[in-house]
């Protein structure tokens, strides 16, 4: 029988592998491309200027900024406490006191990300003659195992990435004795963007030459028609035809400043290694070669031989040294035209090593007694260059020069590493880094880590020498993080502690698991505990019942400050004239939109009730108000605050009644002939809809402090409306597209300028330049200072084509919004209504006098956005969702379309802006039928498809408009908008047919600059809409159940919940797109939410339940980051982790742990084994490390260390388990103890012994001030043997230890000896076994799989059957499918391989030999399994239990989680016909074939006989989930079955694998 499974990655790769600068979204936009595995992830750097301490009260509201450093930095984790929002926690290192880091900082904020059919092998950066390259863009050129380069392209009207060609190598000619590639492919791109070569195979070299934009445009038509690619054909170059010794190619790098483009090639002809220096040395070898791309000739200009053999990498190096560095693990070369070489030997072992002729031996570097293996090199300035190494000490080089000769080197080293054993704590530090890019001119750069956390970090260097030599002369600081939670050596899957005793737990509830994981290595170790759930901490709740819906509701009094009155009139005095402001005032001044309010606090809490409305008063205690004018006799639709929180809106069925904050009636606005379903409130406007399908629109008057009726047009509610919201824009996203051209001219007309400006700001050594940092800050310094350059200061100064002074902006690539520099802008009446609305438009509480005296945005009319420093206009809009499909955004307060978007039901990837044919003024909006008929074929039935439709920002940094979706299936779709400019010239490559013909009128139309995309997010609902059916004929109950609830501040988030049967959170920072996180409830359903922050529940929220519960919650956030596919809280540990087990009955979890420590080996005898006696070492010679291992306690609730115990010297920990061993303490005659097995190494002239020591875990008294200190490890019994103890694990109350080449059953008898009672002989080295009741399944370095079975009665272990393939095991666990058995092995060449047990199978000559039954290649080393029950759910309350099949989760190397489970046969063959169609059915970024990455990889695989497709590639069918109706409706047509039944079928696979 076959197996059919699934595979599906539930967490992406984490650990950095590539990184590349470049100008990539848009011209003014400083990206940086990041590659982690299959994963590419665009970056937006992003600079700012940090408030200081002395900018008044608005930093105490905004320390999300990066300001100085205080004294207590860990003070800064808890910043809740600001009103505003969560800063991100950096670490930082201690820059000096007003030094120019302190200037500015930067952060990095997520574009897009892909992921991809293949792991990224290399990345670079290009500069093509395509049209995105004349604008000023780059192109990505990306490199795959074998030999695929891509070159891919950003196109901003679908604002995604767009492969423009695929070129691949993979001819059998060229791979002569290459059965699988040792060497990935390795991309290089000439300095002057002439070309890009690939190396692969070794020693073949595909150049790829790129079309110079100067021939381009010379061209004539035909000839560009002709060649209209950006590249010619490339070709292939043999580099052994070029010189006979090039072989065994170890690295390249093209040099600056020759006419050709011009390549270095290291390479080792004779290969040799540290054993055979005596015979061999000196075997490397540079060649330059010139690259003539015309007439394909390669001259070599130079070669230099004999250099060390462990040269490993080569770095260009610019004017004025030239030439270039050799790296070697034990000295540093440089290599020019006419030079001999010169060279310094880093450490002892040069001499040794090499004898290079050109290497200085200078005493006090070589004492310095560096390894330069795996260092990677970033080019400071001319004469410098810095070195990072594996062990996170980084090496400053510079270059001595005499005249244009070098003549040496100096070197300096940064030793983070002794840095942090002394400070004892983690420093940024990042171990065995993987890659270093350069950002904005050196000024910043990003160093990637393969093992730890990657840091943005920035440097300067300081004018003068502090008396300190060399070290003091840079100074660097982190300004930002990517989290890494790989490489994941183990994982271990524990109950999660319950915050809060008070609930009693359901005895038939599954537990609530957490998956814990050993990640990173040395200083950067951690654990990562994984939860899918958000689980809240609940402080206190109570049943009110009948609780429907629950507003909570900031409000103030009005205060008088300075003549001014706040709140509600604030920036007016009473004689209507434009309020005069300097420049010191307009930063208290200004209005801030988010946090105005300081750290105000919720004063009332509306209950509604199906027959009246409870008000509530929220201070120390909850209490109900009395004597109020508050409409409690019936529910309540909708509360909310207006005039700044100084008024109170409370909208009931028939009428909106106005109050103030103590409750007194100022106003009632009755609507009469209808009743009132839903309402919007948005200060000063609050929106209406009616059950007769239109809507009513009513605007707060400031002066009056009163509503008043806002006309809403006929054309408007022509079209029955179904839904109808209000949405500030605070981005400055919402703008015309005039505006942004008239704005873009304006940037191109001051481009001289600017650069002008730059070039002085350059000159100034102190980077003290106000203009160099576009920012909103402090006045000018100079008193004679033109007043428009303080306007510049004040509204950015937009930036140029080459992007060094970026202005900060919250939507991260749209220019910030009609902000004029200090002319006067004049105003047609037109426009100005579009712009900031009529005469009486309330555009920012109470301007309309100032707006209408002076005619022009000053500094009173804007907003300062929060935390930015940036001035951005705030604008009002009406959203519309019309019967017939339509959704219009319209302005207010005049009620103009900008945007409108027919067919908004089909849910399409891209929301685009199509204009109704006719004028809105005449009444008419119908849509012309033929022109998107062939556009968007909607078939009938579309229309319910949406429920609820919102549009609200989300982010927490920054803050983005979201378009959220709510289907009638409850799934949830999210658009995000971005700004989208028409570009007449490019109109045709857009490929956007509809937009040619009418672009003239758009400009003259005033239409919105902007579009929506769709968010991709894994979550499927599980749940149909119940309310939709279950509508009552109660007219109480006709409107409309709202589940998407906005939140403003939940523990500094902004966002959406959803709420119902399963709640979701929606929700983002700036370093991920939108993630829906699902919050784990008990049975009830969540039907009310609000946000709610006071004394005692601190940024946090209520939540209703349908027992009618109110719970007052807050989110975890110690250490907790919610920006990821999981919620995720890592541990440092600062040292590496190796194992991880979980005790179940004592709630712990042990860890097996170890620091490098040098080590002189010594014999059993005690004498040292290098024959040195004692005399010490010389200088500049180091010991090796040696790891010192320790088992560690940790304690689940604070994640602190309880206990520790210590191996001896030289013990190595190879294998950890819980082992459920006999024992007479128990009632079942079974107990857990805690299993460790070790070896002893002391090199290969000794012979290898181990041990098994047993422990179990007590409880203790506690130490008083920590309760978590209650459990203890008790050494139960060590047993020595003869071999390394290399893999445990326990089978019917046995203990099955892997010993050398034997594997022996041990029997723990009276819980103090080990007596063994069966053994078997197996292969070479024994790396994974698992066990299921009396089978073993284990898994050889070297020879596959052995499958195994154990007899208790008498005890006897045989050998079942085996795998004849050679190949290398990681991983090994068992997949149960009811009454199938199947072994699951993960290989080294990052396959997942699926074997069976089958005697009675033909193939399987009596079970001797397991027969394959799938395989599947995942693109990362799998090291760790854990095996668990689906879950199922049963009977008509459909509750969840567990099932008879088991699934597993596979922990990688890259970070990554996946899942293989078993699925029912009809499901598979179901999903395997989709499967066909999404392969060919979507696009692909890169161009890369979905079946082609899966295939088994590996020479010794791929000679395996009987190769199955039995597993599906899960990432890709759960993709079908993020279609737009129409393509999921095309393709389940094309295989014969339903959308409804696919999505059933994925539903019930994400259930059966949710259990954490």
């Amino acid at each position: 029988m076959s197996a059919y499974t699934i595979h599906k990655e539930l967490f992406p790769p984490q650990t950095v592998e590539h990184a590349q600068y470049g100008q990539f979204t848009s011209p003014d936009a400083t990206n940086l491309i990041v590659a982690k595995a299959s994963l590419l992830q665009i970056y937006d750097f992003v600079e700012y200027i940090p408030e200081s301490d002395s900018s008044n009260s608005a930093n105490t509201e905004n320390n999300d900024d990066d300001g100085e450093v205080e004294e207590n930095e860990i003070a800064r984790e808890n910043r809740f406490d600001n009103q505003d929002e969560q800063a991100l926690v950096y670490s930082k290192l201690r820059p000096l006191k007003d030094g120019p880091l302190e200037t500015s900082s930067g952060r990095l904020e997520l574009v897009a990300q892909y992921k991809l059919n293949g792991n990224v092998a290399s990345l670079g950066i290009v500069r093509t003659s395509s049209p995105r390259g004349k604008q000023g863009c780059d192109s990505i050129l990306v490199a795959f195992n074998d030999a695929k380069m891509s070159l891919l392209e950003w196109s901003p009207s679908t604002n995604s990435l767009v492969t423009v060609s695929i070129h691949y190598y993979e001819r059998d000619e060229y791979k002569k004795e290459f059965l699988t590639n040792s060497y990935p492919p390795d991309i290089h791109i000439d300095p002057q963007q002439r070309c890009a070569v690939l190396n692969f195979y070794g020693d073949k070299l595909a150049v790829l030459p790129f079309r110079q934009s100067e021939k381009l445009e010379t061209s004539t038509k035909e000839y560009e028609h002709q060649h209209k690619l950006p590249y010619s054909s490339s070709f292939v170059i043999d580099l052994e035809s070029i010189d006979k010794r090039i072989k065994n190619v170890i690295d390249m790098a093209f040099l600056g400043d020759y006419y050709e483009p011009t390549l270095a090639i290291l390479f080792e002809t004779e290969p040799t290694w540290t054993g055979r220096l005596t015979n061999t040395k000196d075997t490397a070898s540079v060649v330059v070669i010139s690259l003539d791309l015309t007439a394909k000739i390669y001259p070599i200009i130079y070669s230099v031989d004999n250099l060390p053999y462990d040269c490993r990498k080569l770095v260009a190096m610019p004017k004025p040294v030239n030439g270039f560095l050799v790296l070697a693990s034990n000295s540093i070369l440089h290599l020019a035209q006419g030079s001999p070489g010169v060279g310094v030997a880093v450490n002892g072992y040069t001499k040794m090593s090499t004898d290079f002729p050109g290497i200085i031996y200078e005493e006090p570097l070589v004492s310095l007694a560096l390894a330069l293996d795996g260092a990677k090199a970033l080019v400071l300035s001319g004469s410098r260059c810095l070195l990072f190494l594996q062990d996170s000490d980084w090496v400053l080089v510079k270059i001595k020069m005499d005249g244009s000769k070098v003549v040496g080197m100096d070197l300096t080293k940064i030793a983070w590493s002794e840095r942090t054993k002394n400070a004892g704590k983690s420093l940024p530090v990042a171990a065995v880094p993987s890659c270093v890019a350069s950002i904005r001119d050196g000024e910043y750069f990003f160093l990637g880590s393969r093992v730890g956390d990657s840091l943005l970090l920035k440097w300067s260097q300081e004018n003068e020498n502090r008396g300190g030599g060399g070290l003091e002369e840079y100074d660097f600081r982190v300004c930002d993080t990517l989290l890494n939670t790989g490489p994941i050596s183990d994982m271990a899957f524990g109950q999660i502690e319950p915050v809060d005793d008070s609930k009693s737990p359901d005895i038939h509830a599954l537990p609530s698991l957490e998956l814990v994981s050993c990640s990173g290595y040395g200083a950067n170790g951690a654990l990562c505990a994984f939860q899918r759930h958000i689980r809240p901490n609940s402080t206190f709740s109570f049943t009110q019942q009948g609780c429907e819906s629950v507003w909570s509701i900031k409000c103030r009094k009005e205060q008088y400050f300075e003549g001014v009155q706040v709140g509600g009139n604030m920036h007016q005095v009473s004689s209507g004239g434009t309020w005069e402001t300097t420049a010191d005032a307009s930063t208290s001044n200004v209005w801030r939109p988010d946090s105005s309010m300081g750290d105000l606090l919720d004063k009332l809490l509306f209950i509604s009730k199906p027959q009246s409305t409870l008000v509530l008063a929220t201070g120390e205690e909850l209490q109900e108000v009395q004597n109020t004018d508050f409409f409690t006799s019936g529910p309540t639709i909708d509360v909310g605050t207006l005039f700044e929180h100084t008024r109170v809106v409370q909208i009931h069925a028939n009428a909106a009644l106005l109050l103030s904050p103590s409750g007194k009636l100022i106003q009632t606005v009755h609507v009469k002939h209808s009743k009132i379903v839903d309402a919007s409130i948005k200060d000063p406007y609050v929106l209406l809809k009616l059950d007769s399908g239109s809507i009513m629109a009513l605007r707060g008057d400031s002066s009056t402090k009163q509503l008043s009726n806002l006309q809403v047009p006929p054309y408007v509610g022509e079209k029955q409306i179904l839904m109808a919201s209000l949405f500030v824009d605070v981005s400055g996203l919402f703008s015309p597209i005039s505006e942004k051209y008239s704005e873009r001219n304006k940037k191109q007309n001051q481009q001289p300028a600017t650069n002008e400006k730059k070039r002085k700001a350059a000159e100034d050594p102190a980077f003290e330049s106000p203009d160099i940092k576009k920012q909103y800050s402090a006045p000018s310094h100079d008193p004679d200072a033109e007043f428009d350059e303080v306007d510049m200061d004040l509204y950015g100064n937009q930036e140029d084509m080459d992007g060094t002074a970026r202005a900060e902006n919250p939507s991260n690539d749209i220019p910030p919004a009609a902000i004029p520099t200090a002319e006067v802008m004049e105003i047609d009446e037109d426009d100005e209504t579009l712009l900031y609305g009529d005469q009486n438009a309330n555009l920012s509480t109470g301007l309309q006098e100032s707006i209408a005296a002076a005619g022009t945005i000053d500094e009173v009319n804007v907003s300062v956005l929060g935390n930015m420093n940036e001035v951005v206009k705030i604008s009002y809009w009406c959203l519309v969702y019309t019967v017939n499909g339509t959704i219009k955004i319209y302005s207010l307060p005049g009620f103009e379309e900008c945007f409108s978007a027919p067919h908004f039901d089909a849910l399409s990837m891209l929301i685009t802006d199509r204009k109704s044919t006719e004028s809105v003024n005449n009444g008419s909006n119908t849509t012309n039928p033929t022109k998107y008929t062939s556009m968007h074929p909607v078939e009938e039935g579309n229309i319910n498809l949406i429920r609820e439709i919102l549009m609200t920002n989300i982010g927490k940094e920054r803050k983005d408009p979201h378009l959220v979706v709510r289907t009638n299936t409850n799934d949830i779709v999210i658009y995000k908008a971005f700004q989208y400019l028409p570009d007449p010239e490019n109109m045709h490559n857009e490929g956007d047919i509809d937009l040619t013909d009418r672009h003239v009128e758009m400009i003259e139309d005033e239409r919105l600059a902007l579009r929506f995309s769709r968010v991709h997010h894994e979550y499927v609902s599980r749940t149909a809409d119940k309310a939709a059916e279950q509508i009552e004929d109660d007219e109480e109950y006709t409107r409309q159940r709202k589940l998407l609830k906005p939140f403003y501040d939940v523990a500094g988030y902004t966002g959406v919940f959803v709420a119902g049967t399963q709640p979701v959170w929606l929700m983002c920072s700036c370093k991920s797109f939108v993630r829906a996180h699902p919050m784990r409830v008990e049975k009830e359903e969540i039907i009310g939410f609000t946000q709610f922050h006071n004394v005692n529940c601190r940024h946090g929220f209520i939540t209703v339940d349908s027992n009618y519960t109110l719970r007052l919650c807050t989110l975890p956030v110690d250490g907790v980051t919610y920006d990821m596919d999981w919620i995720v809280r890592k541990v440092p540990m600062n040292q590496t982790l190796h194992k991880i087990v979980y005790h179940p009955t004592m709630r712990v979890y042990s860890v097996l742990v170890s620091q490098e420590k040098p080590v002189r080996l010594r014999n059993d005898e005690g004498v040292f084994t290098d024959g040195l006696e004692d005399e010490p070492r010389k200088d500049g010679e180091f010991l090796p490390s040696v790891g010192h291992y320790s088992l560690l306690m940790i304690s689940p609730v604070t994640w602190e260390t309880v206990d520790r115990v210590e191996f001896q010297e030289y013990e190595q920990g190879l294998s950890l388990e819980c082992t459920q061993l006999e024992s007479k303490q128990t009632s079942s005659g079974k107990k857990h103890f805690i299993s460790v097995g070790t070896g002893y190494l002391r090199g290969e002239d000794t012979a290898m012994r181990g041990s098994i020591h047993i422990f179990d875990i007590i409880e203790v008294v506690p130490d008083p001030n920590n309760p978590q200190t209650n459990h203890r490890f008790k050494h139960l019994h060590t047993e020595d043997v003869k071999g390394a103890v290399t893999a445990m694990c326990d089978i019917v109350g046995h203990l099955v230890s892997c010993i050398g080449s034997k594997v022996i059953i041990w029997s723990f008898e009276d819980n103090e000896s080990l007596v063994g009672v069966a053994f078997i002989d197996v292969q070479i080295y024994v790396t994974s076994i698992s066990s299921m009741k009396n089978f073993i399944v284990l898994g050889d370095a070297q020879k596959s799989v052995w499958f195994l079975g154990f007899q208790v009665e008498p005890a006897k272990l045989v050998l079942l059957g085996k795998d004849y393939q050679s190949f290398e095991v990681s991983s090994t666990n068992f997949i149960i499918d009811d009454r199938s058995m199947y072994l699951l092995i993960g290989d080294t060449e990052e396959n997942l391989n699926i074997f069976q047990y089958a005697p009675f199978n033909l193939q399987s000559f009596a079970g001797q030999k397991l027969i394959r039954r799938g395989d599947f290649h995942i693109g990362s080393e799998v090291r760790s399994m854990v095996r668990l029950p689906q879950i199922v759910q049963m009977g008509e309350n459909k509750a969840h239990s567990y099932s008879r099949r088991y699934f597993c989760l596979c922990g990688s190397f890259s970070g990554s989680i996946s899942v293989v489970s078993p699925i029912p046969e009809k499901t598979f063959k179901r999903l395997n016909t989709l499967y066909g169609q999404l392969v060919n059915g979507i696009q692909h970024v890169a161009g890369l074939n979905p079946r082609a990455f899966r295939l088994i990889k590996g020479y010794k695989q791929r000679m395996s006989s009987n190769r199955t497709k039995a597993v599906l590639d899960g990432d890709l069918i759960f993709e079908f989930a993020g279609l737009s109706v129409n393509q999921q409706r095309e393709m389940t047509k094309q295989i014969g079955t339903t959308v409804e039944r696919i999505m059933e079928d994925l539903v019930e696979i994400d259930i059966s694998i949710d259990h954490f």
